[in-house]
């Protein structure tokens, strides 16, 4: 399961997954975007509609791609957002949104799919955070901010982990534009 899968780096991590023999779903928030990566992926790739700032739509998530594909083996928060612009023009609300889904989004996904991992005894986790959770860049505080978080929730998670047969990654790309 990849979370922010639907263009972007989120969609290459699909399409890598699937190389590799997985049935994939993917979500994100926007159902347009959602079908023209269905179309780039093909049969092997399912969608579901879903914002990771919203606690009722990741825990139904988990439970449909549980229920239509079986367990969730692998699952994946790509889900970005991003604000540019100096501090002096950045609102409360802006950090809201970014923390909302670059920080609560992963620990949401996570909690929706430790239960079944744990059960199973085994299963990964990752979270795709950014150079900017380990400096930050100018121009990007919330973005900073939210990442920042992301890094501290996906590395400790891997240490609470450890020795249970399910594993946190943390994933550490440079600032990334776009990849449509």
């Amino acid at each position: 399961m990849v979370v922010g899968a639907s263009r972007g780096l989120g969609l290459l991590i699909a399409a890598e997954l699937i190389r590799l023999g997985y049935r994939v779903a993917i979500a994100a928030r926007n159902q347009d975007e959602l079908a023209a990566a269905i179309d780039r992926l093909g049969p092997r790739a399912h969608s579901y509609l879903c914002d990771v700032r919203d606690h009722d739509q990741i825990v139904d998530l988990g439970g449909a791609v549980e229920g239509e594909l079986g367990p969730i083996e692998v699952s994946i928060h790509v889900a970005g957002i991003i604000h540019v612009g100096p501090a002096a023009d950045v609102s409360l609300a802006h950090f809201d949104d970014a923390i909302a889904t670059m920080l609560k989004g992963p620990i949401e996904l996570a909690w929706a799919v430790l239960p079944g991992m744990r059960r199973r005894r085994r299963g990964r986790i990752g979270t795709v955070a950014s150079v900017g959770g380990i400096v930050a860049p100018p121009h990007l505080l919330p973005h900073a901010t939210a990442k920042f978080g992301a890094v501290g929730f996906s590395d400790g998670l891997a240490a609470e982990l450890a020795g249970s047969g399910v594993t946190a990654t943390t994933i550490v790309p440079g600032l990334i534009r776009s990849l449509n």
